[in-house]
């Protein structure tokens, strides 16, 4: 007789541990699939759960709901002590208003291991899964801004716009759910010896789409959620985003390479109007020049014609003009009706790309409604603590990362940073940092040299000379956008530094 085990990952980390730890079960199969509360009922009646499989093994609210589907028994895999001090050491550096919550269980286990080493982080239990909404919505108005918690708590956190950490399971809490769903497997087998001939693992994942065009994304409803954004940003930008979003105008989003805009596009339109119907995704710097705007405009009423969704246009800045006017034919004819919103990104503030021919006064007119300007990264430097906190975070969802903090020393150097390439330049270097560490904490001389080597690839870069083809006038244009990147965007630095009045630097850019 042959067991078979199901294994129902809520997140990515979590299949990650399973996948490792099951090529030790010789003797049994194992297959290893990965989807929250909502996706597992789906995937459970996909594989034909009851006649295929003998045990079930997954977690918390996913366990629930699978349980009001399937009669095939169900192992839970238990948050045990080193899983909440884990979670414990990963908040710790969360400097912001802060609580715990879950089921009773666990909250009595959490109250008193924190209680124990001296934490004093609050915490709140809740008895059913559908109160969770309401205590969460009652937690933002009393202003917190972590929310520590299971899958379901964690991803309710993030679509009222809260930080959120999930308390995650490590390798000895999945080995003791294998363990005893083997045992049950013996027990309903009546002891029979079991034997398989090798480990089978498979994965979820959603369809991919064949897309369009290449440059064109077509996202449903059930694929617009804020778990797909592993960018961590500010929590002054989050609130910027949550407030500006919630408005059917057109929105435009500004800042300097590497503060990830998609991603920033991809949550106001989570939390925009539109939040769950489709998102049309446009990559304008990859349109071909003699593109036919006319099917792209049918693909977009065909698909928005019934309820309506979202339209993103990335890097509009980088369309050449004859591609900007004909959108802006497409916008004219998408604004009589309220049903779609627009939103679009591009580098450089607004009067600046206009000024300089990088974006049409009449495309301009359109979707330039309402802002969301970003700062770079440095401008936010007493916000790393808390984006080293949530980053981490992320990294053990993603790939069950054992690390929980960095040393107070590293904190303070990696504030002091200038961060020239921004958010995505901080996350791969916190990830290197992460994936090096051989034990909980990174100590501050790995911060040390990481900044150090970063440090000098900037300025090995910042050597390459400006491209002196073509006019003086194109070559100093070269030079200003040069220096004003070099200055944040910030105008009244660049005045002082090229020692130019605010005309002469508007005439020089037109």
């Amino acid at each position: 007789m042959k067991a078979k085990i199901l294994f129902l990952a809520p997140y990515f980390g979590l299949k990650e541990i399973a996948m490792s730890v099951s090529s030790e079960y010789k003797n049994f199969q194992i297959d290893v699939y990965q989807g929250n509360y909502e996706q597992g009922p789906k995937i459970l009646k996909q594989v034909n759960i009851n006649q295929k499989y003998d045990v079930i093994i997954t977690r918390g609210g996913t366990a629930e709901v699978c349980r009001q589907i399937t009669q095939t028994p169900i192992v839970e895999i238990h948050i045990n002590a080193f899983d909440i001090l884990r979670i414990l050491k990963l908040s710790e550096g969360y400097k912001g208003k802060k609580i715990f919550l879950s089921y009773p269980n666990i909250f009595k286990s959490f109250k008193q291991l924190s209680e124990l080493l001296g934490y004093s982080i609050e915490s709140k239990c809740y008895f059913e899964h559908k109160d969770i909404r309401d205590l969460i919505k009652e937690l933002k108005q009393e202003n917190y801004e972590l929310v520590i918690g299971d899958n379901m708590v964690y991803e309710t956190a993030q679509e009222f716009g809260i930080n959120s950490i999930l308390i995650t399971s490590g390798i000895e809490s999945v080995k003791s759910a294998i363990d005893e769903a083997i045992r049950l497997c013996n027990a309903l087998s009546n002891n029979k010896d079991l034997k398989s001939e090798a480990v089978e693992c498979t994965y979820y994942e959603k369809r991919e789409k064949s897309n369009i065009d290449d440059f064109i994304k077509i996202l449903n409803p059930d694929e617009i959620s804020t778990s797909f954004v592993h960018t961590v940003f500010p929590q002054t930008i989050l609130s910027q985003i949550s407030y500006l979003s919630n408005t059917p105008l057109p929105t435009i989003i500004t800042g300097q390479d590497g503060m990830c805009k998609n991603d920033i596009g991809y949550l106001c339109t989570y939390y925009g109007p539109q939040k769950r119907k489709s998102l049309i995704c446009i990559s304008c710097h990859s349109i071909p020049e003699y593109y036919n705007y006319d099917f792209l405009y049918k693909i977009i009423i065909n698909k928005f014609k019934n309820e309506g969704g979202t339209l993103f246009l990335e890097d509009i800045d980088t369309l050449y003009t004859e591609g900007q006017k004909k959108i802006a034919n497409i916008l004219k004819k998408l604004s009589r009706t309220n049903d779609i919103k627009i939103i679009a990104s591009c580098e450089f503030p607004v009067e600046l790309c206009v000024s300089n021919g990088n974006l049409l006064r009449q495309l301009r007119s359109i979707i330039d409604e309402v802002r969301i300007e970003l700062n770079p990264l440095k401008n936010y430097s007493n916000e790393i603590s808390n984006m080293v906190s949530m980053y981490l975070s992320k990294l053990d969802l993603r790939c069950a990362s054992q690390v929980v903090g960095i040393k107070e020393g590293g904190i303070k150097l990696l504030s002091e940073y200038d961060w020239p390439e921004n958010i995505r330049q901080f996350m791969r270097v916190v990830n290197q940092l992460a994936l090096k560490c051989n034990g909980s904490y990174i100590n501050v001389d790995e911060v040390k040299t990481a900044l150090k080597v970063e440090f000098e690839n900037h300025k090995n870069a910042s050597l390459i000379p400006i491209n002196l083809n073509g006019s003086l006038k194109e070559i100093e244009t070269r030079i200003i956008k040069h220096v004003m990147e070099e200055e944040g965007m910030n105008q009244v630095k660049v005045e002082k530094r090229l020692k130019i009045s605010h005309s002469t630097l508007w005439r020089k850019l037109k």
